[in-house]
């Protein structure tokens, strides 16, 4: 019965927020949270020219990283979170930051936390079963250019379609006047582990093709990819990495944010995701312990499955800090187990439109939370189990 109660104000506490924000959206646009996602390759095919070829998947490559980098949808991280193994030899080291991949802001605003806790270091609290889980990205992208093709005058076409390169007899070694360029681009978001599919696009020629109307000189291309990014050449596979980044937003809607306990300090904790990720001071977030099943050695084999039941928060966390890629949130609910690094974390909801933030900087970490009124229909820990599902 208690725990059935626990769950109750859990749920008229979701209602109450869903009324809550349908009021704001009128007044306000609707806040929402970046997903984390790193990424594969975009496998390509070389563009040949009379005198070679030229690395079109290295461009386009490169190309995503920008597109990321400006979406309102996704935010990419270059390194993970927890940059080493945890063990002991890592855990007491000058605020522990040495375990961790951080702006200098961040190691900055981490080291100030472990004043205000009053420790030597910080107690990361890992999870041996877990704690890989921090370095993961909600969504894996990847994808693949089916084609590109240059059109030019007399029904010259330079390129590669998904029947392979197309031939370059006839070309003049000097170069070629290109008239129009269009290109079919595939997409799809994947669990991490899992490789579960998540969202899928594909961007074809017909939403592609432009007007380019400039001067291909092969000679300048055989030198590398720098002559490719000053033509007309560029807005199209770049126009069509935005267009396959948007489609799989679209497609992503229903699939709910999340992101990871990178640290623990009882009545603190340190999530994954700052500014980047839109998160802001106020901002309440509920967090969840996992089990997860390997079929060897925890975070260094095969991954069988895993996750928490819905009703089964350990802690809710308000932020008071939000740093670059990283926020502090102070524990407001907690049942009897404490989340461990790796753990789940979910939005509740986001501060009220007139909620005034504390004045600025890293406010002590000492105090106590609430009592134990986080809804755990069956509190989950981390574990491990080897064989098959």
């Amino acid at each position: 019965m208690k725990t059935l109660g626990k769950i109750a104000v859990l749920v008229a506490g979701a209602a109450m927020t869903m009324g809550n924000t349908k009021c704001q959206q009128q007044a306000t646009p609707a806040r929402s949270l970046k997903k984390i996602v790193d990424l594969g390759s975009i496998k390509s095919s070389p563009i040949n020219f009379p005198n070679g070829s030229f690395d079109f998947q290295f461009v386009v490559n490169q190309q995503i990283y920008g597109v990321l980098q400006d979406s309102d949808e996704f935010v990419f991280k270059y390194n993970p979170p927890i940059a080493t193994a945890p063990s002991k030899a890592t855990t007491t080291a000058d605020g522990d930051t040495n375990l961790f991949n951080l702006s200098k802001a961040d190691k900055a605003m981490m080291k100030a936390m472990v004043v205000d806790s009053a420790k030597s270091s910080y107690d990361v609290q890992y999870s041996q079963t877990a704690w890989c889980m921090a370095n993961l990205p909600q969504v894996k992208l990847s994808g693949s250019v089916n084609s590109f093709e240059m059109l030019g005058g007399g029904g010259i076409t330079i390129g590669f379609n998904p029947a392979g390169a197309l031939p370059t007899t006839g070309l003049a070694s000097a170069g070629v006047n290109l008239q129009f360029a269009q290109l079919d681009l595939s997409m799809v978001g994947t669990r991490p582990l899992s490789n579960t599919v998540v969202g899928a696009a594909n961007v074809d020629s017909k939403q592609t093709k432009t007007a380019v109307n400039f001067t291909l000189n092969f000679g300048l291309w055989s030198v590398g990819p720098s002559a490719y990014y000053s033509t007309p050449l560029a807005n199209v596979s770049k126009s069509a990495l935005e267009k396959a980044v948007s489609a799989l937003s679209d497609q992503m809607k229903s699939d709910e944010w999340y992101t990871r306990v990178m640290a623990n300090d009882d009545t603190h904790l340190i999530i994954v995701g700052g500014t980047d990720v839109g998160l802001e001071v106020g901002d309440q977030l509920l967090v969840y312990n996992e089990d997860y099943y390997w079929d060897g050695e925890p975070c260094n084999s095969n991954y069988l499955g895993g996750g928490a039941a819905a009703n089964a928060a350990v802690a809710k966390i308000e932020i008071d800090y939000v740093g670059d890629e990283i926020s502090r949130g102070r524990v407001i609910e907690q049942n009897d187990y404490n989340a461990v690094v790796g753990a789940k974390v979910k939005l509740f909801a986001f501060h009220a439109a007139n909620y005034v933030p504390p004045a600025a900087g890293v406010q002590p970490a000492t105090g106590t939370t609430s009592s134990s009124t986080v809804a755990s229909a069956t509190p989950v820990t981390s574990s491990k189990a080897t064989g098959a599902h």
